[in-house]
């Protein structure tokens, strides 16, 4: 246990204090995503932040279920906070609207917390925003699950990002042709997700199984690229669930090219990312300058059926905080604030007036109730990124500095004046 004593005011690692404008721009960025979930006709779910521990490791997988938070309530039960978003979700539907009709579309924004080692970019809380379509078992589906994807990319202004798609059936098909030991399969695994190649060639160099199986385990990491390994995959593969897996990546690429995305996307036979419950296709987003996936998703056709009737499904989970991050990356921090003016303390009512005639027609507006002269008033607000500074020049006049200018307002055309400050 870390005896360190603690510093007045200090917080634990992996989590972190959000204000002014990075919190400004977090709270738009969630507002835009919410919107573009709600025009492709995704309805809010709400879970709990926190549920029964056994409820949510049940069904994690061995890394997700050591990365939760613990902890015990008065009775004794152990509790957890909410590793992510899809569990809940896949329990909603299975216990309480088992019997809704199908496709469920349904959207969320929240924080999630995991016990993740410190490292840049890595947080133990943090906030997803994503999506699940229930009850749909087709490439049109996945499709649409990964071009929505693409949208809430492309809505929050990134301009440069790659998804990779793979097919976990591929994988799981070969596992079972290698007739690999449970541990073997897992550091194949955790070789294949490294794309560390010395890696499977040290458990090739243990095999002595089917040498076309092998091949194959060779081949795997290189199948990466447009829809023509697709055909290199095929020639390879080992059982029907593979060639399954081939086909179902063929038809959803054919979907992607009809929303028009699939420039955006890389096809990688050799992902195997590893939620245990996913079934289908996986697929990550990235973005140059952020050493992490952006976001993930996958088709998880068993996972509701641990709560209730069993139901097809197909999802991702962004991080906001990741996608931040790639934001300020391509664009640099934005310096200007979203105040658009600060007006000067008076006693006036009819000044105080104008101003609330300001904030009604949308713009943002702050009033200055330190009575600071002009000059000190001007340095503020550029200490702040705020380009305007409006001056009281008596009741109801009233003088704006902006932008190295200085100009009296005629009252009557203080309306027209405001719009151009609303963004």
């Amino acid at each position: 246990m870390d005896q360190r004593k603690i510093a007045r005011g200090e917080l634990p690692p992996g989590v972190a204090d959000l204000f002014f404008a990075t919190a400004e721009q977090k709270l738009t960025l969630e507002t835009r995503l919410r919107e573009l979930f709600a025009r492709w006709g995704y309805r809010p779910v709400i879970p709990p932040t926190f549920e029964y521990a056994d409820t949510l490791a049940s069904v994690a997988g061995v890394r997700l279920a050591e990365e939760m938070y613990r902890f015990f309530d008065r009775d004794g039960r152990a509790l957890a906070l909410r590793p992510d978003l899809t569990i809940p979700t896949a329990r909603i539907v299975g216990v309480k609207l088992y019997d809704q009709p199908l496709p469920l579309r349904f959207s969320y924004v929240g924080s999630v917390f995991r016990y993740e080692e410190p490292r840049a970019g890595q947080r133990r809380e943090f906030t997803q925003a994503g999506i699940e379509l229930i009850g749909a078992p087709n490439a049109s589906a996945d499709a649409e699950v990964i071009a929505l994807l693409a949208a809430a990319l492309q809505s929050a202004g990134l301009s440069a990002f790659r998804i990779t798609l793979g097919q976990i059936g591929f994988f799981r098909g070969l596992l079972a042709a290698l007739h690999l030991s449970p541990e073997t399969a897992d550091r194949l695994r955790v070789a294949l997700d490294r794309k560390s190649q010395a890696g499977v060639e040290a458990i090739l160099a243990e095999l002595d199984g089917d040498r076309q199986a092998q091949q194959l385990l060779t081949a795997l990491p290189t199948l990466v690229g447009g829809p023509a390994v697709l055909d290199e995959a095929a020639a390879l593969v080992q059982s029907p669930e593979m060639m399954a897996a081939v086909e179902n990546l063929r038809q959803t690429w054919d979907w992607l090219k009809r929303y028009g995305i699939a420039e955006h996307i890389t096809l990688d036979l050799g992902q195997v990312r590893g939620m245990a419950y996913y079934t289908g296709v996986v697929f990550e987003a990235f973005a140059p300058g952020v050493g992490f996936p952006l976001a993930s998703g996958g088709r998880y056709d068993g996972l509701i059926g641990h709560f209730g009737p069993d139901r097809p499904a197909v999802g991702f989970a962004l991080t906001v905080d990741r996608l931040l991050l790639a934001l300020n990356h391509q664009k640099g921090s934005a310096a200007e604030s979203p105040i658009a003016a600060v007006f000067q303390g008076c006693e006036h009512a009819e000044c105080l007036t104008l101003m609330q005639q300001a904030r009604a027609l949308g713009a943002r507006v702050a009033l200055d109730v330190l009575g600071r002269p002009e000059e000190d008033l001007w340095a503020y607000a550029r200490s702040q990124g705020i380009r305007r500074v409006v001056l009281c020049e008596g009741p109801g006049r009233l003088r704006l500095l902006a932008d190295g200018n200085s100009r009296t307002l005629a009252p009557g055309d203080w309306e027209s004046e405001v719009q151009t400050w609303i963004g």
